[in-house]
């Protein structure tokens, strides 16, 4: 791997250069009625009770309290934990150690490549509302429309620009809570909360490969704190990052003489794999984060935090063989020739036997004849990727109104830019003309932010504690838009009507007539009251309007409960409804593809939810997705070990999905008659719709144990999740094999088992990770059904402190070299040939990567 040295040096640069504009983070100790801790001392309270973790998801009371002490189940991830990872971006770091978190990684599939999705409890991405300081963060731009599982048509949140430098902790509310924070939060919330320590300023440097020799990352990242004034903070922290690409694959064909290897036995020049199944490359991959903030007066605090991040990613699609693809290469099995005078040219099929013989009759055509064969003479697999950009800012002013209120105002503003582009393809109507790369237009997410919270307690008389009042509004301006490619990836060249396919080879480009801006935006207001009724009850309730420009409104609720038992159990419980509103980009991507079918040009379009198009086949506007959620545990503190069992279930009613229909020459003339002119040419649309309710329960059981020996101390956690989800009612798009995507793509069972070993100056993780088995229709193809079944896999690392500076760790995720079984279907396995080289399941959330190992080095100074 070629990396570029300047990297580190320009990364310094950039941090000596900056200049910081004022900010920051407010901390405040209600119940000892104390003045604001500036934000050091805050850190350095939250460090040292650090077998007590803060969480500020669950409770709008500004009393800190231990996760144990909550009415609803939240998990923090720590600074530490994120960095002790073979991958340090968040993704990776939650999965490995939350077990209700999975995330696939798609090696071939489309945007999804760009932007990978989460998914909390086995729910779609969407279904989690994620913060940032505990503000809302803006979609990704992708709509997972060719997406495998239960992420197919979400559009959730790109956490890939947060990274472990940047981060103090990560909280996760494993509860619904749409009613406390607003749409989306039906499986969850996560937090993503910034380091804030002024003092925190240290350089870590990583180098991983993976066993098999390839998918080496090399990676550069570190934290500069500072002071602003006398209590204020700053820190500034960047990520550099470039990542080779990862093959796990075989050529296809292999041991079947037939493929990609008939042509290679044949000397016909071929890439050996055709297909890269595996991780993509991503280069480029820079992230800059700022956490900032500073004291206005005594009982006023300004702040702000953003990012800015772009990375490039390549990954591969589906290979194009020589002698039968239609529409580039053959067209009813003949070569198919461009002819550029209408002189005629040779028919016949392509001798494949030998490489000499086929060119020898490609070259026999006359000059007025082009055939793609003298272009690609081994055919071609198109690279897809693009650039990626996200960044976002917030602003906001935090502080007291007298001695009782508190109050926080911000707005937010973030981006999420997908600029689609394909490598090595062909506009194959465009015939010679026709290039190589293309640029395809772009997808574009923009989100404006506007909050107003307000807190105060009061002493009822009655009560073990303050009645503790919250309430707050809530402004959310969102757009989704659609950019057009260059022209040479979407037009129709003039040998279209010859049966050449129209467009850039495996993703057509966005063009003028499907691309536009689409905007809605909403408001909401929320009350919050929360107080120790007791000394052993905690009660909480939370009632929440929001009203879309859109869709219309909601109205949402929850009760929260907590009863102390003894010293020892507590129980607690909550009751709750919610909702996810309809993402912008669901009710409004367009897309289109055009293809030359039995002498016409027709196209595939994907259009809105409220076109003419979709109306014709029942289509409207999109409604939001209702949800009732209900959870009950049990908590125990045994001196030290620490244990909680969460009950759930989640009925979801009205779950967006995605509808195809193909129109007749009637739907044509109807749509036509209605001035939607350009129906003549249409054959089929896509769009969505709200379709199937589902049911999900299951439980979480965590506990963790310190052991103190004579000279060293030992954590051991584990951490348990059973997800089961169940179709309850099926609508017009949900058959059989999509239902059992939605229920049985993401495994039952997960369970993580960390012994975290400390004895100076060394430190030793182990940690094992077990996934259940998983189903999927490969290459989403409901003829090819496969169940991986479950495996184990380990991770290991162990610290060497050289000194109070420097750290050196080694370590192996997926120590063991771990790999799914190869699949296996219909009586076929993916080593007969025919399959494009996949051996490995897609899709199950344990990867197929295989194992890796790593070295880290990081200074503190």
């Amino acid at each position: 791997m070629k990396y570029n040295k300047t990297l580190i040096s320009t990364a310094v640069s950039m941090l000596l250069s900056c200049t910081i504009n004022a900010s920051v983070v407010y901390a405040q100790d209600v119940e000892n009625d104390q003045k604001p801790l500036p934000p050091s001392a805050q850190s350095a309270v939250v460090e040292d009770q650090e077998t007590e973790k803060i969480s500020i998801l669950g409770s709008r009371r500004t009393t800190n309290r231990s996760l144990l002490d909550v009415a609803s189940p939240v998990e923090i991830i720590s600074a530490k934990d994120l960095v002790r990872q073979g991958d340090t971006n968040a993704i990776d770091a939650m999965t490995s150690v939350i077990p209700s978190l999975n995330a696939n990684r798609e090696p071939i599939s489309d945007a999804a490549t760009l932007v990978r999705p989460i998914n909390l409890r086995s729910l779609a991405s969407d279904h989690t509302l994620v913060l940032v300081n505990g503000k809302r963060r803006h979609r990704g731009a992708v709509v997972g429309e060719l997406v495998s599982g239960v992420n197919r048509g979400a559009q959730g949140v790109d956490v890939a620009p947060l990274f472990g430098a940047s981060l103090k902790q990560i909280e996760v509310l494993r509860d619904g809570a749409a009613a406390q924070y607003g749409a989306d939060a039906i499986a969850g919330v996560i937090n993503f909360t910034l380091e804030d320590d002024p003092n925190a300023r240290s350089i870590t440097a990583q180098y991983g490969e993976a066993y098999e020799g390839d998918g080496e990352t090399i990676e550069v990242s570190g934290t500069l704190g500072f002071h602003l004034g006398d209590d204020g903070f700053g820190v500034l922290s960047f990520q550099i990052k470039d990542a080779e690409p990862t093959s796990r694959g075989i050529q296809d064909g292999e041991g079947t003489n037939s493929g990609a290897t008939a042509l290679a036995v044949a000397g016909f020049p071929v890439e050996n794999p055709v297909v890269v199944w595996g991780a993509p490359e991503v280069k480029n991959d820079y992230k800059v984060i700022l956490n900032a903030g500073i004291s206005l007066s005594d009982s006023t605090e300004l702040y702000t935090f953003g990012n800015y991040a772009t990375r490039d990613v390549d990954g591969s699609f589906y290979y194009r063989n020589p002698s039968n693809r239609s529409g580039v290469f053959t067209n009813n099995g003949n070569v198919l020739f461009a002819d550029s005078t209408g002189a005629g040219c040779p028919i016949g099929v392509l001798p494949t036997s030998s490489f000499a013989d086929a060119q020898a009759f490609i070259n026999s055509a006359p000059e007025n004849c082009f055939a793609f064969q003298s272009r690609f003479p081994g055919g071609f697999t198109p690279r897809f990727g693009g650039n990626v950009k996200d960044h976002s800012l917030a602003v906001g002013l935090r502080g007291e109104i007298g001695r009782d209120m508190t109050f926080d105002v911000s707005v937010m503003q973030g981006t999420n830019n997908l600029q689609y582009k394909m490598f090595n393809s062909a506009n194959a109507s465009l015939g010679e003309a026709s290039p190589l790369d293309f640029d395809l237009g772009a997808q574009i997410e923009k989100e404006t932010v506007v909050n107003a919270d307000f807190s105060s307690g009061y002493d009822m008389g009655i009560l073990e504690s303050d009645l503790n009042f919250a309430f707050g509004f809530q402004y959310h301006d969102e757009s989704f838009e659609i950019t057009p490619g260059q022209e040479e990836s979407y037009i129709a060249g003039p040998f279209a009507d010859q049966g050449f396919s129209v467009g850039s080879n495996g993703f057509q480009g966005f063009s003028p007539s499907v691309s536009g801006e689409f905007s809605r935006n909403s408001i909401s207001a929320y009350v919050d009251l929360e107080a120790d009724l007791t000394e052993s009850l905690l009660l909480s309730t939370a009632i929440r309007y929001e009203d879309f420009s859109d869709f219309g409104d909601t109205v949402n609720g929850k009760i929260s409960a907590r009863y102390r038992i003894n010293d020892i159990f507590a129980v607690r419980g909550a009751v709750s409804t919610g909702f996810r509103a309809p993402s912008v980009g669901q009710s409004n991507l367009q897309r289109a593809a055009t293809n030359f079918n039995n002498g016409e040009l027709e196209e595939l379009l994907v259009v809105s939810s409220t076109s003419a198009f979709a109306a014709q086949f029942g289509g409207e506007q999109l409604e939001a997705e209702d949800a009732r959620n209900l959870s009950l545990g049990l908590t125990a503190d045994f001196d030290g070990f620490e244990f909680t069992i969460d009950l759930f279930n989640i009925e979801i009613e009205n779950r967006i999905a995605q509808v195809t229909r193909q129109l007749d020459q009637n739907d044509r003339d109807t749509l036509v008659a209605a001035g939607v002119t350009e129906a003549g040419t249409v054959s089929q649309v896509s769009f969505f719709v709200n379709d199937f309710d589902t049911e999900t329960r299951g439980v979480d059981i965590v506990a963790s144990y310190p052991i103190s020996w004579p000279s060293s101390t030992t954590k051991v956690t584990l951490a348990m999740n059973y997800t089961d989800t169940e179709v309850t009612k099926r609508g017009q798009t949900i058959t059989n094999a999509r239902a059992r995507e939605v229920e049985e793509s993401l495994p039952a069972y997960r369970t993580t088992l960390t012994v975290d070993h400390d004895f100076e100056p060394f430190n030793a993780l182990l940690r094992v990770n077990y996934f259940d088995d998983a189903y999927e229709s490969l290459f989403n193809d409901a003829t090819l059904p496969i169940v991986t079944d479950g495996l184990f896999m380990v991770d290991a690392e162990i610290s060497w402190s050289l000194d109070e500076n420097f750290t050196l760790s080694i370590g192996a995720k997926n120590l063991l070299d771990e790999y799914p079984d190869e699949w296996e279907t219909q009586g076929f396995t993916g080593r007969d040939g025919g399959f494009l080289g996949a051996i490995y399941p897609l899709n199950h959330p344990a990867g197929l990567g295989g194992g890796r190992y790593y070295l880290r080095v990081k200074a503190d100074f």
